[in-house]
């Protein structure tokens, strides 16, 4: 299971309520790389991964493929580079 530290930043929905949940998390280098190592070794797991935090638990057993997404925002003032993974559990 991935736990998932930091300070909590906007929420969006609700874990329990069966529709749309999004929590923003802010933390350190070290807390980032932390997480993204234990999510990692669950992928490779091939099996259920769960992520956690204050008072939730969320899982899915993903199927392949994978999607990962990148983006990146060049704005001479602020340059973003984004990565999103959507882990999708088969019917």
């Amino acid at each position: 299971m991935v736990s998932i530290n930091g300070r909590l930043g906007k929420s969006k929905g609700s874990p329990t309520s069966g529709e749309k949940f999004e929590q923003e998390f802010y933390m350190t280098v070290g807390e980032v790389a932390s997480t993204l190592r234990s999510l990692a070794d669950e992928i490779e797991g091939r099996g259920r991964v769960e992520a956690s935090s204050e008072g939730w638990t969320l899982g899915v057993s993903p199927a392949e493929p994978m999607k990962l997404e990148v983006q990146y925002k060049h704005d001479p003032a602020r340059r973003e580079l984004e990565f999103q993974l959507k882990l999708k559990e088969n019917p």
